[in-house]
């Protein structure tokens, strides 16, 4: 159900001009938002947690606005991935302004590879096919979803934008094989899918992250960057490259991830409303939380 569902958002999205994909886009998410109340719960609670961290005390009318808002920005997500598909590396580069360009030239004339890291947060593909159409080669390690139709359909779409993929099953291996090549490898880090991660603290508040990025640039001497494709207001995009983290210098792998860490803080707290994350993020996320204030009461004498 679900793969055919796709296929018809597919034919659609690609069949309306880039407005009314994105109007379908957002239509589907205000849907969703509205109906899967687990989720809206969850992203709510992410912002409240982010707004806390910057010691605001969000509105509940704030917090609503931004968990939707949150939902619409996946929508016009969407939209992007299936419609960027068709993008040659020229159509790509219209689409997408670049900060830290010099960085992405040190990797090209790199031999000895690169760790490209980033979040659920933005378009975190389109920056992947940003970096392709550089001639940069480029290897994304994805955790296949559950239907294979739809997953093949992932991969295509991937290729065609001049990414190669490394399965998350074989993902030691495979990362090893591309740094050998002194290719890039491109990791997410803000989800522990394999349940190795190790418990960090983002936000103030403890978690599960992937250790992956750090683990292996202390033991490769790899450098990490840091990126993140940010929606600007008329829908294209900033893609900000953030100067290498060198393991060497850092000396450990906690001290690596803590530099990881702060870069991901400060990204997503710039725009919470661009961090895809629609399941309960910390442990005990939800249950010990007061609800958000009523700010104009507390202000009132």
């Amino acid at each position: 159900m679900i793969y055919w569902f796709y296929r018809l958002l597919a034919f659609l999205v690609r069949l309306l001009p880039l407005k009314g994909a994105y109007w379908l886009g957002l239509r589907i998410c205000d849907f969703m938002f509205f109906v899967n109340r687990r989720a809206r719960r969850a992203v709510r609670e992410h912002i409240r947690i982010i707004f806390d961290y910057q010691d605001i005390v969000p509105s509940r009318r704030i917090l609503d606005g931004c968990a939707r808002k949150t939902f619409q920005y996946f929508g016009k997500y969407l939209a992007d991935f299936i419609r960027f598909r068709t993008l040659t590396p020229q159509g790509v580069r219209e689409h997408v302004s670049i900060q830290g360009l010099k960085h992405l030239e040190t990797i090209r004339n790199s031999t000895k590879g690169a760790i490209l890291l980033t979040a659920h947060y933005g378009n975190w593909e389109l920056g992947g096919a940003f970096i392709a159409s550089m001639g940069i080669p480029i290897n994304a390690v994805v955790r296949p979803v559950d239907s294979p139709p739809l997953e093949r359909i992932f991969s295509l779409f991937r290729r065609q934008r001049g990414l190669k993929v490394i399965p998350l099953a074989k993902a030691g291996v495979g990362i090893l094989k591309a740094l050998k090549r002194g290719e890039v490898v491109a990791l997410v880090g803000d989800r522990d899918f394999t349940g190795n991660g190790r418990p960090w603290k983002l936000f103030g508040r403890e978690t599960s992250l992937p250790r992956g990025a750090a683990w292996f640039a202390h033991r490769t001497g790899t450098p990490i960057y840091l990126g993140f494709a940010t929606r600007a207001a008329d829908d294209t995009f900033i893609l900000t490259i953030h100067p290498p983290i060198d393991p060497v210098a850092a000396g450990s792998e906690d001290a690596i991830q803590a530099q990881i860490v702060k870069v991901m803080e400060d990204t997503i707290a710039r725009d919470p409303c661009q961090w895809f994350i629609f399941d309960p993020f910390w442990p005990g996320e939800g249950e010990s939380a007061p609800p958000p204030p009523d700010t104009a009461r507390m202000l009132q004498p």
